[in-house]
């Protein structure tokens, strides 16, 4: 009965598939398309960048020339080109077009959507060096699939879901009376931008004012030039201690999902204004910004009263109302969510400039690079939970396997195979589909409770039970079948003549 109640019930799972999941690379296909005025131009750009991608350990690029056409010579601008041929041979997700135009500066401009304009003089090498540090971000792959842990990456893949929590923090409201109305500024600037980048997670936007929470970190008074004749210095240095004394008095709600903090500060004018100095005592303020992030937790932002305020403060006035820049705060933490998220790109390129971004959603080209490096890191994280788990459970023979996590762990594995599949025939957002899912499977069947549920009954304890209790009931048994084999000796040799 004790061994009956105490066995495990084990499904049956695709062990031999998943162990060869390391078998099949992950390879992706990527079009590009070249412009140019001249047809023998296009033609050796392609082929000498075709050799230079030919041995790639992740990308299958196909090169595509774009024939000149009448219309092209008509056109005084880059966009109207860009439209035109846009017209002629449309784009799908994850594709990349070149276009010459000889009256660039740079040699390369990357614009927000899928294009580059491209000089004359512009060599193969250099669009290969783009491509591969800001198109397909080939050093960002290499460190998530490498297994050299010198250069290999162990970030946390993208979650399902996600809470942002904006939390604006003012210590001393009857001295500091600002106003603003952070909700509003959140549903204008964070919310639609979100919106724009939902294909790979999704979000949550809350937003909260907390009072009389310092931040307790040294602060050195400075001597300067303003009105106010010093300012206030907090050392690099000390911004992660700043942080473990805010992160406590942030949590408003219990939630599963992973929290992204963006934090605004508000000095008191006794502190304040209050900047950020590096080890070599620079004041590290940007365009009137003293900000920093810290990955996975979130952004810090410091939003200095107004010179006025803190001139009435101490000149022992009444305090004075004012509203928060709403417009450079957002700015600032749009920023900061680009790379808190991991959207973009800050390699810069020698000869290649990219245009500034004008709206709220990221450039086309980044995110869907973002698409990509997200269903590579999903499919890898997912092979290797899958590959971890099954070893764990080949080691440990008497951890349960119940139907729901054998599904789990049949589905994950087989939308992993279809993601590469889809990868391989150029369905980015269909990959970055099926790779979330694997993923999300994968992490299901991993940390699946049931697998918990008899790990007290391994088989060490079930014969530590069975040998004491039936030790002594087997002696006498078998003294009892050995007199039985002797008597039977005696009546076969009684009965032989």
């Amino acid at each position: 009965m004790w061994w009956k109640t105490t066995s495990v019930h084990r499904a049956s799972l695709p062990s031999s598939a998943i162990e060869r999941l390391s078998d099949q690379p992950i390879k992706t296909v990527v079009h590009v398309s070249i412009y140019t005025q001249q047809p023998e131009r296009a033609q050796l750009l392609i082929t000498e960048l075709q050799n230079a991608f030919k041995d790639s350990d992740f990308w299958i690029v196909k090169f595509k020339q774009l024939p000149p056409f009448a219309k092209a010579a008509e056109t005084h601008t880059p966009a109207a080109l860009e439209k035109l041929l846009l017209q002629e041979h449309p784009q799908s997700e994850g594709d990349f077009m070149f276009i010459e135009w000889p009256k660039l500066e740079d040699e390369l401009l990357l614009t927000t959507e899928r294009s580059a304009l491209m000089r004359s003089d512009v060599t193969s090498n250099k669009i290969a060096q783009l491509l591969h540090s800001k198109i397909l971000q080939t050093y960002r792959v290499n460190q998530i699939l490498s297994t050299d842990e010198r250069i290999s990456v162990k970030s946390e893949a993208p979650q399902p879901e996600y809470d942002v929590v904006i939390s604006v923090l003012n210590p001393k409201p009857k001295i500091t009376n600002a106003q603003w109305n952070v909700a509003l500024a959140a549903q204008t600037y964070i919310e639609p931008f979100l919106a724009q980048i939902s294909d790979i997670s999704s979000y949550t936007v809350r937003t909260q004012w907390k009072y009389r929470v310092a931040i307790e970190a040294e602060m050195k008074q400075v001597r300067d030039q303003t009105k106010l004749g010093r300012h206030y210095a907090l050392q690099e240095s000390a911004l992660p201690h700043l942080l473990t004394s805010i992160a406590q008095n942030l949590s408003g709600s219990i939630s599963d999902r992973p929290v992204i903090n963006l934090v605004v500060y508000i000095p008191p004018c006794s502190t304040g204004p209050l900047h950020i100095y590096n080890k070599k005592n620079e004041m590290l303020t940007r365009d009137g910004v003293d900000a920093f992030i810290s990955p996975p937790w979130g952004g810090f932002i410091i939003a200095n009263p107004p010179e006025s305020v803190c001139l009435a403060y101490m000149n022992d006035e009444p305090p004075q109302q004012y509203y928060v820049n709403t417009n450079d705060n957002m700015q600032v933490m749009l920023d900061q969510l680009h790379k808190l998220l991991d959207i973009s790109n800050e390699v810069q390129v020698a000869g290649v400039k990219t245009v500034d971004i004008e709206q709220l959603a990221p450039r086309r080209w980044e995110y869907e690079a973002y698409i990509r490096r997200s269903a590579i890191r999903h499919i890898a994280t997912a092979s290797n939970t899958l590959q971890s788990l099954i070893k764990l459970l080949d080691q440990i023979s008497y951890i349960v396997i119940d139907d729901k996590v054998a599904t789990a762990i049949a589905n994950s594995h087989s939308d992993i195979l279809a993601a590469k599949a889809a990868l391989l025939e150029h369905r980015l957002m269909n990959a970055s589909a099926l790779a979330k899912r694997a993923f999300v499977f994968s992490e299901r069947g991993f940390f699946d409770a049931s697998l918990l549920a008899q790990l007290y009954f391994p088989d060490e304890q079930k014969y530590a039970i069975y040998i004491p209790l039936f030790l002594p009931v087997m002696v006498p048994v078998l003294s009892s079948f050995n007199m039985l084999r002797k008597l039977l000796d005696r009546k076969r040799k009684v009965k032989q003549p």
